[in-house]
């Protein structure tokens, strides 16, 4: 017996790096970042957070970019269309399959981009201001207004692209139910 005998096939690892990611997200997003602000004290948390991110955001944007490969994949496109046809030659397509898969390709793709974009861009520039605005507050002085407006800005913006990941996590969930699904 060969070990592809026994290992899940696209369909299968499809499964289980969704229902991983899916259930990391929300668990860190609606759970333990909740349960760390309200239990650990202010720079505590800052230091928490400033390590556990930076690899929360890397597994997620190497799940969600195996994501979209895999929906790419496992759709009704044909293998010799590019991603980027199958996104944007179905939109006056009649059949609703493929119309359904190009949605769900946009949409876990638009995922990977947020989580990339956390991952590479927003997340460091928010840790780069939150330590800036730790330096202040440890020598127990008032981080200036700017400070905290820009850490402010970079943290909403930060939240929304996870948030964002979160929603379109689900949403491939409902999609892959309904695709795969067994009546």
């Amino acid at each position: 017996m060969a070990i592809s005998d026994w290992l899940p096939g696209l369909h299968g690892t499809h499964v289980l790096v969704l229902g991983t990611v899916t259930g990391m997200v929300l668990h860190t997003t609606f759970v333990a970042s909740v349960l760390q602000f309200k239990t650990l004290p202010k720079q505590t948390f800052a230091a928490l957070q400033a390590v556990q991110f930076p690899p929360y955001f890397a597994i997620s944007a190497a799940a969600t970019l195996y994501l979209t490969y895999s929906t790419y994949a496992l759709s009704s496109f044909s293998q010799t269309e590019s991603p980027f046809d199958a996104l944007f030659k179905t939109v006056g397509v009649s059949t609703s399959a493929k119309r359904a898969d190009a949605v769900a390709l946009a949409v876990i793709a638009s995922a990977a981009t947020a989580t990339l974009a956390n991952w590479l861009l927003v997340g460091p520039a928010t840790a780069k201001l939150g330590r800036e605005r730790a330096l202040f507050e440890k020598n127990g002085q008032d981080p200036p207004i700017e400070v905290k407006r820009r850490f402010g800005a970079m943290h909403g913006v930060s939240s929304l692209l996870n948030l964002g990941v979160a929603l379109a996590l689900v949403s491939h969930c409902f999609w892959v139910g309904k695709r795969w699904g067994t009546r």
